[in-house]
């Protein structure tokens, strides 16, 4: 075995190779996890659904199916191989994504949306503990930036080619085409990318899942970090999931260039957020651990008034300018906190500590968020409707492109988003709480 992999750095094409293909099977889990965002506003007006709804879809039924697996599907990855988990799962996800392009009603699109969530749960723990055994701690934030360009690449192009095909050849087609390229690249995975050594591991068995659990919740730096982290996805993922319907019904855009303005702008600011974040990260966490707590603590503070302020814009393009500075402060986070939670347990439970802090950060951001985000837009919307909005606007027989209908849900999901953001407050509090633990728990 070369120095090079002692240290737990693979030679530099192969880790090259790994890093480019794992970052392709993330860019294809958010295409496929993005899809109901961006055909979400069609979906909502021919099957006349409420925006709770829509966030069930787009948040609920992922996130619910994530806690089913997501902790048994982490507790395999550390005793089978890690690989094949990924391949199979990226097969699965995709083949769902495709079928909900069947969906004949909300309920059979929701058991779909559930499928979906197979991708998170077993992709994220698997990914997460491959790269504590091929690179170094120091390299860890900046290894996982680089895969992490997936998600602002799959959601551009979730984004640009789902609005457009949705456009010309609705919702359905959009499903069915964003779900079908993942087959290929699942046997790409499992064809391309050979298994990693567990360092540090030996024959030590996996420690049980309570011997974790006891493990991480006695880590205050790990808590900390799993709570905000959640906090912020609750804005983060809300975000994702209504930015295409506010850009409709606020600023009037078709579905095509409101799809091709959140991936040029969304996504670009969430490649340079990420990216940056990671490499900024290691950098400052080298001289001072806490930097780790410190960071996103500091990016949120930077990103709160920003996203308010844009919100408060009655021009699309001022909007999405303030949006695009927040949306980069709000995701350069991610590679730190991935990271350095990993330091936080022994190497026989990273992949169980990966899935205990994206169970916290999925469910809580994405599922409680998505839903509460979706009921507050709902109840607004009534208060800014003369009229009963829900018999009108809504339902059977409804009329959502009635202008009265319109304004008041445009009105509805902008004042709810203004109160989704205020949580940033909080998770700024923890952020620094972590820091404060960090110097005193972490590992290498």
């Amino acid at each position: 075995m070369s120095n090079a992999l002692a240290r737990g750095v693979t030679p530099a094409g192969r880790g090259w190779w790994f890093l480019l293909v794992l970052g392709f099977v993330y860019m294809f889990n958010f295409v496929d996890r993005t899809a109901i965002s961006v055909v979400g506003e069609a979906i909502r007006r021919e099957l006349h659904l409420s925006d709770l709804q829509l966030g069930m879809l787009g948040g609920l039924s992922f996130s619910l199916f994530y806690a089913a697996l997501g902790i048994p599907l982490a507790r395999l990855a550390e005793r089978r191989s890690r690989i094949g988990i990924i391949a199979a799962v990226t097969a699965i996800w995709s083949v769902i994504t495709a079928l909900s392009g069947m969906a004949g009603s909300f309920a059979q699109l929701l058991v779909c949306r559930m499928g979906v969530g197979i991708g998170e749960a077993g992709f994220t723990p698997a990914l997460v503990s491959m790269l504590s055994d091929r690179f170094p701690p120091e390299r860890r934030a900046a290894a996982f930036s680089i895969i992490a360009l997936g998600v602002p690449t799959g959601a551009a192009i979730a984004a640009t080619a789902g609005g457009l095909i949705a456009k010309l050849y609705g919702w359905r087609m959009a499903f069915l085409a964003l779900g079908a390229p993942g087959l290929l690249l699942a046997l790409l995975v499992i064809a391309t990318i050979p298994e990693p050594p567990r360092h540090d591991a030996g024959d030590v068995a996996a420690p049980s899942f309570g011997t974790v659990l006891r493990r991480v919740s006695r880590s205050r730096a790990f808590v900390h970090l799993t709570i905000g982290s959640g906090l912020v996805g609750m804005v983060g993922y809300g975000l994702n999931l209504f930015m295409i319907p506010l850009l409709v019904r606020r600023y009037g855009l078709d579905l095509a260039q409101a799809g091709g303005i959140f991936a040029f702008s969304s996504s670009l600011a969430i490649a340079i957020g990420s990216l940056l974040g990671g490499l900024v990260a290691d950098a400052l966490g080298r001289r001072d651990i806490r930097w780790f707590g410190w960071t996103p603590a500091l990016l949120m503070m930077i990103a709160l008034p920003l996203y308010l302020v844009a919100l408060l814009q009655s021009d699309w393009r001022a909007f999405m300018a303030l949006m695009f500075l927040a949306s980069a402060a709000l995701y350069a986070f991610l590679p730190a906190i991935m990271t350095v939670t990993q330091r936080l347990v022994e190497p026989r439970m990273r992949a169980s500590a990966a899935a205990i802090h994206a169970f916290g950060q999925t469910v809580a951001g994405l599922g409680i968020g998505s839903v509460l985000l979706g009921s507050l837009s709902d109840r607004f919307a009534r208060l800014a409707y003369r009229g009963d909005y829900r018999a009108i606007c809504i339902g059977k027989g409804a009329q959502p492109l009635a202008a009265g209908c319109t304004q008041a849900s445009a009105s509805g999901l902008q004042h709810a988003m203004l109160v989704a953001g205020l949580v940033l407050i909080w998770a700024i509090a923890h952020y620094l709480l972590a820091a404060r633990a960090l110097p005193r728990e972490a590992r290498s």
